[in-house]
């Protein structure tokens, strides 16, 4: 179960932070005339990805051991938004960026499995 909501977690907050990027500068909100609020499809999508994923994340450090669970769980998610903004967004990376993942894999690697 604990590999269930970590991937939902994953899956949603990636999801989330893609779709509101897409969906660009869609949401407005207006005090004419009383207030409206307007959001496209996409920048609501990402919204709504994002609330499951606190939802989600709330419920994770609530089950399982903290100390393990954020380092690990945000070096995945750093690294996911890294290739999601290279390959969808056409974000360039450089060495730094590079090196940077490959220590938080090496760090991801040492919590994870130093810890057993």
């Amino acid at each position: 179960m604990k590999y269930i909501l970590t991937v939902l977690y994953l899956i949603c907050t990636t999801g989330g932070m893609t779709f509101m990027k897409l969906g660009g500068d869609s949401l407005s909100l207006s005090f004419k005339n009383g207030i409206t609020f307007k959001i496209g499809f996409v920048t609501f999508l990402g919204f709504f990805l994002y609330l499951i994923s606190f939802l989600l994340w709330q419920r994770m450090i609530i089950k399982y051991d903290l100390s393990i669970l954020v380092p690990v769980v945000t070096g995945i998610v750093q690294v996911l938004v890294l290739i999601i903004s290279h390959f969808v967004f056409k974000e360039s990376l450089n060495i730094v960026s590079l090196i940077g993942v490959a220590l938080i894999i090496i760090g991801i690697v040492v919590l994870a499995f130093g810890t057993k």
